[in-house]
Order: C-alpha cells, then structure tokens, then sequence
C-alpha cells in the first residue's frame, strides 16, 4: 500500500507542477483554459471554477491544460451551445478569438509550452539545496581526520614514501582537517605533482605525488587519484546469497582478521586478498571469538573478479549544509544528474548499454515505496532527479512532448507562417505511436525483471 501511495504521490507532484506552469502563463497570456486535468481518459472527480474544469482522470499516468483554440477540438458539443441566442453564439465566438491559443503572438505561445518543462527544471533547482540543507548521507569517514588507513604498493602515494598512520597536514600549502578536504584537493590535479605535508608522530614530512587521472564519467573529465586511503576495517556489512561466503557461514558483523595467514588491517587488503581462484583459510572475529574457515572464491561477471559474496559494512552519518553550501552542492548535483542523462542516452543510441536497463512505471513505483519507507530526504531526492530529467526529456524536439511544439514554432518563425497542419498531425501520430511503443516495451522490462 506505502508503494501504491507514495508512486501516486511523486507522480501526482510531477504532473501537477508541470501542468501547473502551462496553465499560469496561459492565463497570464490572456488564452482561454477549459481543463485542468491530472491523468488522462474519463473525468472520476473534479471542481469547475469559472471557465476551467479542474478534474482527476481516471489513467494517472499524466495531464493536461486544455486551451483555448488548440489544435484539439473544443469540449464543448452542439447540445452545450444549441440553447444560447444568435447574439449570445456571436459574443462566444469574439470571445473564443480572443482567447484562443493559435491567435496569440509566437513568443507567448513559446512561453506557454516551455512553462511546462521549466517549472519542472525549476522545482529540482528548489529540492536539491533543500536536501542538503536537511541533511544527506555521507560516509562518515569524509569529516574525520586524514589519516591513511591503508596504501597499496602501486600507486602514487607508496612512490612517494606515504605511509599506513600518516596524517595529511595540508596540500600543495592548504591546510586540510577532514578527509573530505584532502580528496576534493588530490581530485584537483590529475596528472600534475603535488606536495603533501603529512605528519608521522611528531614529525611533520614532505612527499612530492603525482596523482594519477582517472575519468569520472558522470562529468566527463578526468580526476586525480593519490593511492592512499582512509582507514576501512573489513567489517562485513552483509553476505550476498548463494555464494562462498554464506555457504562458510559468514554473518553480517563479521570481522576478517586474516586470509591466508596475512593479517588483514583494510578493506582494500580484503578484495586483494581475494582476487584469484584458489581456497583461502579465512580467520574472522565473531563477538569476541575467532573462528577460522575455508572459502574458495568463484568468479562473479557483474564485478568481472573473483569474489567470495561479501559486501562491505559503510559507515554513514548525515551531514547538513548552510544555505550557500546547499545551493553549491545542490547545483553541482544537478549538472552531475544532467551530464549522467546524457551519457547514458548516447551509450543506448551507440549500443553500450543495454535497453533492457530500462524501466517504466513499476521501477517507479518499486523505488517510490523504498524511498518512502527510508524518510524525507529520499523521497524528496526522488522527486528532484525525475523532475529534472521530466524537464529535460520533454524539451527533446520530439512531436507529442513540447520540445516538438518549440521545434514546430521553431519553424513557424523561420518561415514566418505555421506549418501545414496536415504534416503536424502526421508527426503527432508518429510521436504518439513511439511514445506507446516506448511506455510498453520498459513495462515489460519491469514485468521481466519481476517474473523472469
């Protein structure tokens, strides 16, 4: 039920605030507005107000603002105007002229289908910076002390004499206090040296690194690496079902301890540890007591290396940001949503990923009901990233969506006329058929995830 609800919920919101901006800059451009409506098909209930019948449909899965002299004929039949005076029809039509949505200027009308989309890009620029305001989920090692929990032998860091207990002091002379620091700082200079001052007892250290530049596909640039990291027991967060692990008898809470008569201190000595085939005697600490069994790791294609089934134990706190901060990172956020968009768009256009990663309405809903369940700020984040991506996808110069329409006034302005009204409609049907094509082959993927 939590599912069914909080889905109607997001989406309801989604729609609303879309609709929303149509029908206010209609208005405020002096077009008629008939309907209201969220969901699409026979009317179940609804309130009319004026000239506006503002109404809940009975399929969810969308709105509309029905104007005034659009290409879609008038609700209004014979029977409604049959009883008005030959003066009265008259009056209607000078009214309906003067409202009507194909008789405005260019530019408004422009303004009244991009209203949609922006109201949508407008309510993420909102959610975002709120959601670090309240607060997110961070891993908590971010704003402890820098001090280096494991290095591994190549990299960077171990060329340069960095050591396991080094705290960094500052970087390329910019005193750094939290790990969150140090990482934005490496992160900053792919490929170029850096000093690092860092302190081993009462000694404070001079290393010269250079880390190494690794792309970060989300923005599409490259990013420094220093091969030093945080300290990370290798606590076992949970065991993934039917592999080696689980079959030992492992247990979430688990300490590794030693693999192989190889002390294990890091997370990171845990995966190397375990990154060929072959048994390993593997020496664990349980409340207090250690226990010692053997596991062979098997190969596993979705991390493509071998792996016992153990997943690591991530320590998180929430972290709040002041209103400037919030906006910093909301935005950031955001362009980092936008730019993954895009990426993953291009790799379904070129074949690098598969289209069946493609959900519909129940992935929605599934993630709608786990979001509710986990809080506020989940849910708030879920409406945010599908605003923003509702916001860019329908300005995509696709007929149906309203980047079709801008595309179609696009036209209107270069030719100084509308087009043929023919040919629009033409590239509406064809729209509208891909649109459904579409909306039932990611319903299957969701019902093949579910069943298959």
């Amino acid at each position: 039920m939590l599912t069914i609800i909080a889905f109607l919920v997001v989406l309801g919101v989604l729609i609303f605030i879309h609709e929303l901006g149509h029908f206010l800059v209609a208005k405020w451009s002096g077009v008629g507005v008939e309907a209201f409506s969220l969901g699409f098909g026979p009317r179940v209930f609804g309130i009319k107000r004026g000239e506006t019948d503002y109404k809940i449909s009975l399929i969810p899965f969308g709105g509309y603002v029905k104007m005034t002299g659009e290409a879609i004929d008038s609700e209004e039949t014979y029977e409604d105007l049959k009883h008005l005076t030959e003066y009265e029809r008259l009056r209607r039509d000078e009214d309906f002229i003067e409202k009507s949505f194909q008789r405005k200027p260019l530019f408004k009308r422009v303004a009244i289908v991009a209203a949609g989309p922006a109201m949508n890009l407008v309510l993420a620029a909102i959610l975002f910076p709120v959601i670090y305001m309240i607060g997110v989920s961070v891993p908590a090692f971010l704003y402890e002390t820098p001090k280096v929990g494991y290095v591994p032998s190549a990299g960077p860091a171990y060329e340069a004499g960095v050591m396991q207990g080094d705290i960094i002091d500052s970087i390329d002379g910019v005193g750094v206090s939290t790990w969150e620091g140090a990482i934005e700082l490496i992160a900053l200079n792919p490929g170029r040296e850096v000093e690092l001052k860092v302190k081993r007892g009462e000694v404070l250290l001079t290393k010269k690194i250079v880390p190494v530049a690794v792309e970060n596909k989300s923005f599409g640039v490259d990013v420094g690496v220093s091969g030093f990291y945080p300290p990370m027991p290798a606590v076992v967060g949970a065991i993934k079902e039917g592999y080696p692990a689980e079959k030992a008898g492992l247990e979430a809470g688990d300490l590794i301890k030693s693999i192989g008569g190889k002390a294990i201190t890091h997370w990171s000595e845990l995966n190397d540890e375990l990154s060929s085939l072959g048994a390993r005697q593997v020496v664990f600490e349980r409340a207090g007591v250690l226990n010692e069994v053997t596991i062979t790791p098997v190969y596993d294609e979705e991390s493509d290396r071998y792996f016992i089934g153990v997943i690591k134990q991530d320590d998180m706190t929430v972290k709040s940001y002041g209103p400037v901060e919030a906006v910093k990172r909301g935005y950031n956020r955001a362009v980092e949503l936008t730019t993954l968009l895009f990426t993953v768009l291009k790799g379904l256009v070129f074949g690098d990923y598969s289209m069946d990663s493609l959900g519909g309405p129940i992935m929605i809903a599934k993630v709608a009901g786990q979001a509710a369940s986990s809080g506020l700020v989940p849910i708030l984040f879920l409406v945010a990233f599908l605003s923003l991506q509702l916001g860019i996808i329908n300005l995509f110069p696709i007929p149906v969506l309203d980047g079709g329409h801008l595309f179609f006034f696009g036209f209107e302005w270069i030719i100084g006329k509308p087009l043929n009204e023919e040919i629009m409609i033409i590239a509406q049907n064809i729209g509208m058929v891909l649109l459904l094509g579409l909306m039932i082959f990611v319903t299957w993927n969701d019902i093949a995830r579910m069943f298959l």
